[in-house]
């Protein structure tokens, strides 16, 4: 679905709701989220400084207002976050039978669509943004539930790791099937040196889910290159898989290069542009985005806006340099999914203003200073 720009047509998702709810339930553990809470407000003073002085005159466009609201909205999944301590792993478990529900079900709408790729539409419901944000969230998902439920969801978790080899590989995203491969070749490889050879079974299976799926992927590559994809499919497949498939850049990869150099030339157009962006996004028939979060914020809001977010990343950095020795094993997986979507995927996507991946990203970068600010101290010395 194409909103057009249009706020009226857009989906809002159940997550706003959600957050809202959390907020009011978690309330008492306020304190816990002070620099959760210290970061909205500072985000929120130079969004409101760049509608203010991005302009000579005192009318504010109504775009750019938008736009403000779509970059705030999802800070509130950062609060709720470290609201919430989860010391029984009541997320992942949420997470797990979300998965499980939800994935096997779009997969077999699929087939039953006569298509390659995901599909949005699940009959009961729709899902939106299903190729670009979804996928990443969902494989983020996925990465949670097997570090905190493998060793006791082990019949599940191997049945989760197949059924999303298939799940990435119809997305289409190079950044969900990089992250998923990325995860399952690391996390197997760290348990299998931890058990060593005592379950070897085990791995075998896993082994061979794995090979099934690049199996899978080889065939989807040959698909793309001898262009046996229906009409439909090729607005996905032919301008990526197959320019991979034939040795060439992605298409996609190519335009986002040719997009942050444009960005990039506008930003600079003046001083009050660098530190207070543009009056109004660019025209939707030009560009809707850059592809790059760090880019379309300084585009929109200026140089100014990167402040509060480069303040967090170093506040988050530093609490994991002082507590590194007493991390546990999930908080540093946890610590690898964050730095993926800040550091890879907001570098690719403007995932951090859209309401669905946004609260997502949002709320595990909360709940990761949830766990490191509940770390023991460290000893004198150490």
């Amino acid at each position: 679905m194409d909103s057009g720009g249009v706020l009226d047509s857009l989906p809002l998702p159940i997550s706003i709701v959600t957050c809202v709810i959390g907020l009011l339930v978690f309330f008492r553990n306020v304190r816990q989220a002070v620099p959760s809470i210290l970061f909205v407000l500072a985000f929120f003073a130079v969004i409101v400084l760049s509608l203010v002085f991005s302009s000579e005159n005192v009318d504010i466009e109504y775009r750019k207002m938008i736009f403000a609201a779509q970059t705030l909205l999802p800070t509130m999944g950062l609060v709720l976050g470290q609201l919430v301590r989860d010391e029984q792993n009541a997320i992942p478990r949420a997470f797990m039978w979300v998965l499980l529900l939800v994935v096997p079900f779009q997969l077999f709408a699929g087939v039953l669509q006569n298509t390659l790729t995901l599909t949005h539409y699940l009959y009961v419901f729709t899902i939106y943004q299903h190729f670009q944000y979804v996928p990443v969230i969902f494989v983020m998902a996925y990465c949670l539930v097997m570090v905190h439920l493998y060793e006791s969801q082990k019949p599940l978790s191997f049945f989760l790791t197949f059924v999303m080899g298939m799940y990435v590989i119809a997305s289409a995203s190079f950044l969900a099937i990089s992250l998923y491969i990325g995860f399952v070749l690391l996390f197997f490889l760290i348990t299998i040196l931890r058990f060593k050879t005592t379950r070897l079974n085990s791995f075998l299976i896993i082994g061979a889910g794995i090979l099934a799926v690049a199996l899978i992927m080889s065939l989807y590559f040959l698909a793309a290159k001898n262009n046996k994809i229906a009409d439909g499919e090729k607005g996905v497949y032919y301008l990526k898989f197959q320019s991979l498939a034939n040795g060439k850049m992605p298409t996609n990869v190519a335009e986002r290069l040719s997009d942050w150099k444009m960005y990039g030339n506008w930003i600079g157009e003046s001083k009050r542009t660098l530190v207070f962006g543009h009056v109004s996004p660019p025209p939707r028939e030009i560009k809707t985005s850059p592809h790059n979060w760090y880019i379309d914020l300084s585009y929109n809001l200026g140089l100014l806006s990167l402040l509060p977010v480069l303040a967090l990343i170093i506040f988050t950095a530093l609490l994991i340099r002082r507590f590194h020795g007493a991390l546990s094993s999930e908080t540093w997986w946890l610590t690898g999914l964050v730095a993926f979507m800040v550091l890879v995927d907001c570098n690719f996507k403007v995932t951090l203003r859209q309401p669905y991946p946004g609260i997502f990203a949002y709320f595990l970068w909360g709940l990761l200073l949830s766990r490191l600010r509940f770390q023991p101290a460290p000893k004198l010395g150490a």
